[in-house]
């Protein structure tokens, strides 16, 4: 609706302003300026912003040294206080600039205390310091304003002033505090440019030490002009700095523990306020500074500064990961080489996460693999990957052409020879060897062993069966813990999904509790009340166990899944290398030989746990014979020989055959390196033939001297005490015994060893990570 006022059009808006603008001018034009009630004009405000730029007179150094030269911020100091100056009002309270020129009274004192003096840095040529001596002129050099120490750092003298009259330079500390001190430096002004060394003893004597500290108290006393201002500041600084530290501690602390921050209520004094405030809030409970915080800026509405809120939570979050990635970073810039681990995962939230996990070595020599971050979304195939993986590594400015190996799971697009990830990773740098994981191999050889016979597959179907039969009920765990009340194994183990040697903990379970798992069996088969397809179920559980060759299978995968177990649990270590791995593969190798010929003690053990015979009277299904064959007698085995020969022999076979299958691959990687483990042994032909066949596989890391490096290093190695046993142990102490300069082509393939990685665990240990982050993201 029209308010009853007439509106005017946007030419009638123009001319109104334009009218508007004009008389303002002649108002302000014909308006007395300031500078007619006084004698001399005002400095402009650009003039009196440059005059905050005079720092005091003698600071030790400058605020910040990686910036630029000391001596460079001196000279554009001067130069500010100069123009300032010449702006500024002239009266006799000021003194002159030139120190030869000032009046040695109070109110100078004053002044110079206060506001400083320029050094008169202006030209820095110096004309009026020349000097002539015997031999040559000199003048006042610009070095002579720093002092270098003794580590190379470089402070200005700050004390030190040109007088521009005289062409020397005076101590002003001492030309305005030292009453009773006589020198070139505080009276006539120094001027013997061929002995400025005088200089450096005039600034360590006690005289200019303490005109130094009497003019920095007196400017203190008397203070600037902004004193209570800066006061008020850095007051309020150190409070809010006070409160931001305790933050980061609860942040710190909660992060590292995998908790999640909020809960469904952001106020203090709320019980469901989540463990971020209930941190501060436990906190407070002891620290009054907090206390206080919090009860005036606690539950403040927002637009209010308190940094108690979760924003400020998720700015430190964030910049924690980025300070702990760019440090990651920096740390495999200056190891130089590295080798990648990738796997990927779906997470709970159904988005497939990629993991990308770089290992490289330490100052130390150790070797660490250390996550760099979740790639959603990048796909399954290899391009996509390689993709994800090249973006990523350009993104942190990371040279491929330095990874020296790479290790995933046995997936066909990520270890394919072909058209896999370790493929096209090899296109780029030829030097990034695949090793697979060797905690994933040792699994699929207990796998492959597992299945290979069927007194192997139904053996581990009755372990699972067995666990599922007494926990799928909460009465009848209720009967089998009644009956383990006198053992110290309360319960019986589930098969694990993600690590087949894990199984040792459910086999070794059965093991040890087979009577009281066969009287809960036995128990819950003649209670009355139970139902008859449970009493089905446990018939057939002890028609299971009531078998010589269940309770055979049970001692003998005892024993090998207790030592698959263990050296499944040692290939797991972040400081696991490829030598390890081979000994550790060969030991276990050796292991299943042996066992060919202890049938007969573990079919003992059997019998001895159970009581258990062979079945005699076994029905035997009649062939039918073909049409070209003729009859005759057939060859039966008995039980044992069957289970010996159908079941046993074929299950060592199995192992046998993959473990000589799986430590292949890692047997020709070690087979470029022995010859570190053999420096005290090999011979010099020996020894030279093996480091010139590394040096042309790593051409462009290891020179033409190399083997006679190796000569020299065995040499050394033949003085010491106590000889390296692995090349671990000898990249240790080259960094401890600090001769890697002596010995650089040693410490290069040391570290590229080391650096090759042996498994692929660390990036499955990140998706357990994740899986937390995500459920804490739920909750918050």
């Amino acid at each position: 609706m029209s308010d009853g006022r007439k509106r005017l059009s946007g030419a009638a808006y123009k001319k109104a302003s334009k009218l508007k603008l004009e008389k303002e001018k002649k108002i302000i034009s014909q308006t007395a300026k300031l500078t007619t009630f006084f004698g001399n004009s005002l400095p402009s405000t650009s003039d009196l912003q440059s005059e905050t730029f005079k720092t005091e007179l003698f600071s030790s150094e400058p605020s910040n040294k990686n910036e630029q030269d000391p001596l460079e911020i001196s000279v554009v100091k001067n130069n500010l206080v100069n123009n300032a100056e010449k702006q500024l009002h002239t009266s006799s309270s000021i003194p002159s600039k030139d120190p030869a020129l000032w009046e040695l009274n109070e109110t100078t004192r004053d002044y110079v205390a206060i506001n400083g003096a320029c050094q008169n840095l202006d030209d820095l040529t110096f004309l009026r310091s020349k000097r002539n001596y015997s031999d040559q002129s000199r003048r006042l050099s610009i070095n002579l304003f720093q002092r270098k120490l003794l580590n190379g750092e470089k402070s200005m003298r700050n004390y030190l002033i040109y007088s521009e009259s005289t062409g020397s330079v005076y101590c002003g500390p001492c030309r305005l505090f030292s009453y009773k001190s006589t020198g070139a430096l505080i009276t006539e002004g120094f001027s013997d440019w061929k002995h400025p060394e005088y200089v450096g003893v005039h600034e360590n004597s006690k005289s200019h030490i303490s005109s130094v500290l009497a003019i920095k108290e007196r400017g203190c006393n008397l203070g600037r002009i902004d004193k209570k201002l800066t006061d008020m500041v850095e007051t309020e600084v150190k409070y809010w700095r006070n409160v931001l530290i305790r933050v980061v501690a609860t942040v710190k602390t909660l992060s590292s523990r995998g908790l999640p921050f909020r809960g469904s209520s952001d106020k203090f004094g709320s019980p469901h306020n989540g463990n971020y405030m209930m941190a501060l809030e436990l906190i407070a409970e002891f620290d009054p500074f907090l206390s206080s915080h919090i009860e005036k800026f606690g539950n403040v509405r927002k637009g209010y500064t308190s940094y108690l809120l979760f924003q400020t939570c998720q700015e430190f979050i964030t910049m924690m990961a980025h300070k702990v990635q760019n440090q990651i970073i920096d740390e495999v810039k200056k190891a130089k080489y590295y080798a990648i681990i990738i796997d990927s995962t779906p997470d709970i939230s159904h988005i497939d996460q990629l993991s990308i996990i770089l290992r490289y070595t330490l100052d130390s020599g150790k070797p660490v693999e250390r996550f760099i971050e979740f790639i959603p979304n990048t796909g399954h195939k290899a391009q996509d990957m390689i993709d994800a993986l090249i973006k990523t590594f350009d993104k942190h400015d990371i040279d491929i052409n330095n990874c020296r190996g790479q290790s995933y799971d046995n997936a066909s697009n990520m270890s394919g020879v072909y058209n896999g990830l370790q493929a096209k990773i090899k296109q780029l740098n030829s030097l990034a060897y695949y090793v697979p994981c060797s905690a994933h191999s040792l699994n699929l050889v207990g796998e492959c062993a597992a299945v290979c016979c069927k007194e192997g597959s139904n053996f581990f179907l009755f372990l699972q069966k067995l666990y599922t039969f007494f926990s799928a009920s909460t009465y009848r765990w209720k009967l089998l813990q009644d009956v383990f009340s006198q053992s110290d194994n309360v319960s019986v183990k589930r098969l694990s999904d993600t690590r087949w040697s894990a199984r040792a903990e459910a086999c070794s379970s059965l093991n040890t509790n087979w009577n009281e798992i066969i009287l809960a069996l036995s128990n819950i088969l003649k209670n009355d009340i139970e139902k008859e397809v449970t009493k089905s179920e446990a018939r057939g559980l002890l028609n299971q166990m009531d078998r010589i060759e269940t309770a055979f299978m049970v001692v003998f995968w005892n024993k090998v899944l207790e030592r698959f177990n263990a050296t499944n649990k040692k290939l797991q270590t972040v400081e696991i290398d490829i030598e390890s791995v081979v000994c550790l593969y060969n030991s276990l190798h050796q292991y299943v030989k042996e066992m060919r010929n202890m049938f007969d003690i573990y079919e003992k053990l059997a019998i001895e746990k159970t009581g258990l015979t062979y079945l005699t009277n076994i029905r035997r299904k009649k062939r039918k014979l073909q049409y070209d064959e003729s009859p005759g007698e057939e060859v039966h085995f008995d039980s044992r020989e069957s289970l010996k020969v159908n079941s046993y022999f074929v299950i060592l076979d199995k192992l046998d055959a993959e473990l000589e299958k799986r430590k292949k691959s890692y047997e020709n990687i070690k087979e470029k390196f022995s010859f570190l483990l053999k420096f005290t042994t090999l011979s010099s032909s020996e020894l030279d033939l093996s480091a010139n066949e590394l040096c042309k596989i790593y051409n462009n890391d290891l020179g033409e001297s190399f083997s006679n490096e190796c000569q020299h290093f065995r040499n050394y190695l033949l003085s010491i005490e106590q000889i390296p046993r692995t090349v671990l142990e000898m990249s240790m102490l080259l960094k401890e015994k600090n001769i890697s300069d002596l010995f650089p082509y040693t410490d290069i393939v040391s570290r590229i060893f080391l650096c090759l990685p042996a498994l692929n665990c660390s990036a499955e240990r990140s998706f357990s990570t994740l899986k937390e982050l995500k459920i804490i993201c739920d909750r918050d």
